[in-house]
C-alpha cells in the first residue's frame, strides 16, 4: 500500500536508537536535514489496517493521528472500557485527557497517541519545538506527561492544530496479561471480579 503509492516520494527509514525517543529525535533529524516535507511515523505495532495514510498528505495539517486502539487498566477507572482510540480531548478540571468522543471522520483534538501520526515539517521546523518528544515531569521527578501528550501539548503551545481522522485507523499487537485483561472485561458485566 504505502511501497506502491505513486502519488509521492516515500522513503522508509527504520532506525534502532535507544531509548525510543531518542529514536524519535534521531528521525526528526533525518526529516529535516533530507528535506522531507512530512513525516508519517508507524511504530513498528501499530500498522495500518483500515486506509492508505498517504491520503492524509493532500489535508496538508499540521499533525495528523490515525487512530489505534489501546489498552488501559479499566479497574483503576470505574466506567471506562478497557481499550479505546487514542484521540483525546484536554478536561482542563482534571488536568488530564479522556477519550474524543465524535469518531466520524477529520476531528481536530487536543492530542493523539503517536504510534501512526503525520506531522508536516513546519511543526519539527519551528523553534520551539526542539526535542518535542521529551515527556514532562513534575518538580518531584514523577513524570506528568508521556512522550504523546508532551508532543501534542508543545505543539498547541506553539499554535498547531492536530487533528485525528477517524476514517483510517491503525492495528495495536500489544503483550499483556491475561489475567489482568479478564479483571477489565470481567468489570464490564455484573458480577464481574472488583
Amino acid at each position: 500500500m504505502l511501497l506502491g503509492d505513486k502519488r509521492y516520494q516515500v522513503r522508509f527509514i527504520m532506525p534502532s536508537h535507544k531509548p525510543y525517543v531518542n529514536n524519535l529525535h534521531h528521525i526528526i533529524k533525518t526529516v529535516l536535514d533530507d528535506g522531507f516535507d512530512f513525516w508519517l511515523n508507524i511504530d513498528a505495532d501499530n500498522p495500518p489496517s483500515k486506509g492508505n495514510p498517504l491520503d492524509l498528505v493532500e489535508l496538508n495539517k499540521d499533525i495528523i493521528g490515525i487512530p489505534t486502539p489501546v489498552w488501559h487498566n479499566a479497574h483503576q477507572c470505574p466506567g471506562n472500557r478497557p481499550v479505546y482510540w487514542n484521540a483525546y480531548e484536554f478536561v482542563s478540571d482534571k488536568e488530564g485527557y479522556k477519550e474524543w468522543n465524535n469518531k466520524d471522520g477529520l476531528q481536530k483534538v487536543d492530542a493523539v497517541g503517536t504510534g501512526c501520526i503525520l506531522i508536516a515539517r513546519r511543526v519539527l521546523e519551528h523553534p520551539m519545538m526542539k526535542a518535542p518528544f521529551h515527556r514532562r515531569w513534575t518538580d518531584e521527578g514523577i513524570m506528568d506527561r508521556g512522550n504523546d501528550m508532551a508532543f501534542c501539548e508543545r505543539a498547541r503551545e506553539c499554535g498547531f492544530e492536530i487533528y485525528c481522522h477517524f476514517s483510517y485507523w491503525c492495528d495495536h499487537y500489544s503483550e499483556m496479561s491475561l489475567h489482568e485483561m479478564h479483571k477489565a472485561y470481567g468489570l464490564m458485566y455484573k458480577g464481574g471480579e472488583k
